[in-house]
């Protein structure tokens, strides 16, 4: 017979408590840091960064998810994430940045080849000498893209506070983008298939064709892109998180691993503190849950506590992909390889919605992003050696139905169905120089994160669910505030990190107004 754990008081009070040391919970970790309050953050895991990790096969050391980060710059062009690293004393010394040389590399199995620049004027240079037919559509599409990217960077400066009018007023793209989806604004400008799918390869970025993504959340990616360049964490992303956390610490924080957070508590209707699945509890008025809403929400408050229009706006976004990718040590160097570009976009054909459907289908992949990391950093593999990451989305709930008998045979042939499209256009001969090869599934993503379905992104980032619609930090709750992809401004590295630090600042706006 199982003994039921005894709760343990353990008389420490905090100002706030963080759940979970994701990127979400360490931006609002680090930026409650720069406060003088009293902060604990809890990670049930042994390490932080959630899916921001890496891991060890053979002698080779991979990188988890991340591809490259947006909003990093040059120390002498800083962008806002790399000067936010800064006052918390992450860079220059605990960490830096490689810095990627080129955008993209796009090939279709028609054998069209390009490889597109980072730089405003590179970028719309390169469409313009591949398409200059399409020269007018080419030069309309800068201007959109250049008015939101001014309203997103207007927005930024004001720290969101600014009015509608204003907006209006302004930067009349922004309000006219919020509705938008991608290929409506593809609609005003040109309908080159080829062009569309192009400038749309970092669709898998976001997880939605451009038929359903939001515009504004892929121009604005796009647009920082181009503007500060893509950049890379020296030591992976490990290095980033467990960074963050040493500059947390250095700023008075605490941080307890291993910690399992069963319960928030509430006392008279308001936030108590929490209770580890160990038993022990830790007091504050005030609780960040970098855990997915649905889980904060419906599993970790008592029940009855929540308002049922609330839990309406919790469920009823659609839950957005989780990834399939094949991490592959190759014997071989890059040279030798003939990999040049970091990241390769891989395509069938020019039909994105039907790349789209196969991730509601195990069968056939039809676009894919190869990501060879020695491109970045030449020491992240042994001398001699190279790391290449195929890259897919897959919606979890297809995979939460196989049978258990049959997971590992379905599991291996569409990572083999992967290889082939690698091996249909940038590298025939790949499988001889295989050494390490490790396959990921949803349901991988699943098991390591507790997301539904092992989302990567959090909700769908459509239209309905862009930065300026998706969910907010703020709950019913006076103190629990909300993190991570789910929230504010969608899944991503440099978004998640955003909102986490937006979580915090409403926490810090509230508690200075008395609310809390």
């Amino acid at each position: 017979m199982s003994q039921s754990l005894q709760t343990t008081e353990t008389n420490e009070d905090f100002d706030v408590i963080i759940i979970g040391a994701g990127l979400g919970g360490l931006g609002a970790a680090c930026q409650l840091g720069l406060s003088d309050k009293n902060v604990l953050l809890l990670e049930k895991h042994n390490v932080p960064g959630g899916f921001a990790t890496s891991f060890v096969r053979g002698r080779f050391e991979f990188e988890g998810a991340l591809h490259m980060l947006s909003d990093i710059g040059t120390p002498e062009d800083p962008g806002a994430l790399y000067r936010f690293f800064k006052r918390i004393g992450l860079v220059p010394d605990l960490l830096k940045f490689k810095h990627i040389p080129e955008y993209y590399r796009s090939i279709f199995y028609d054998g069209y080849d390009t490889v597109i620049p980072y730089g405003v004027e590179e970028y719309f240079n390169k469409l313009l000498e591949l398409f200059p037919s399409e020269e007018d559509g080419i030069n309309n599409f800068r201007e959109i893209c250049e008015a939101i990217y001014n309203g997103i960077q207007y927005i930024g400066s004001r720290r969101g506070k600014v009015s509608q009018k204003d907006i209006i007023k302004d930067h009349p793209w922004i309000a006219r983008v919020v509705g938008l989806t991608l290929q409506d604004i593809f609609d005003k400008c040109f309908n080159n298939k080829r062009l569309i799918s192009v400038i749309s390869q970092p669709w898998g970025f976001l997880g939605l064709p451009p038929s359903r993504c939001s515009a504004y959340s892929f121009l604005g990616m796009t647009m920082s892109y181009l503007d500060k360049g893509g950049a890379f964490p020296e030591g992976r992303s490990h290095a980033l998180t467990s960074g963050m956390v040493k500059c947390f610490q250095k700023m008075g924080g605490t941080v307890k691993f291993n910690a399992l957070v069963s319960k928030i508590l509430l006392k008279n209707d308001k936030i108590y503190g929490v209770e580890l699945l160990d038993g022990k509890r830790f007091h504050s008025k005030a609780i960040i849950s970098n855990v997915n809403p649905i889980c904060t929400i419906m599993q970790l408050l008592p029940d009855g506590t929540i308002p049922e229009g609330y839990k309406k706006k919790i469920y009823a976004p659609e839950i957005g992909p989780s990834g399939f990718s094949v991490y592959m040590g190759l014997n071989a160097s890059p040279q030798e390889l003939g990999l040049k570009e970091h990241e390769t976009f891989i395509n069938k054909d020019d039909d994105l919605d039907a790349a789209y459907d196969s991730f509601r289908k195990i069968r056939d992949p039809r676009y894919i992003v190869a990501a060879c990391y020695n491109n970045i950093d030449p020491t992240i593999s042994p001398q001699g050696t190279s790391q290449l990451v195929l890259t897919t989305l897959q919606m979890g709930d297809e995979w939460q139905i196989i049978a258990p008998d049959q997971y590992h045979k379905i599991k291996d042939n569409y990572a083999d169905k992967m290889i082939q499209m690698v091996e249909n256009t940038i590298l025939p001969d790949i499988r001889q120089y295989i050494e390490v090869a490790e396959v990921a599934s949803p349901l991988t993503y699943y098991r390591y994160s507790k997301n539904y379905n092992g989302a990567i992104y959090g909700y769908h980032q459509d239209v309905y669910n862009s930065p300026m619609m998706r969910l907010k930090s703020k709950t019913p709750i006076k103190g629990l505030y909300l993190a991570g992809a789910w929230t504010n401004f969608g899944g991503g590295f440099s978004t998640s990190i955003l909102g986490g630090r937006v979580a915090a600042g409403l926490y810090l706006s509230d508690n200075k107004e008395g609310e809390i």
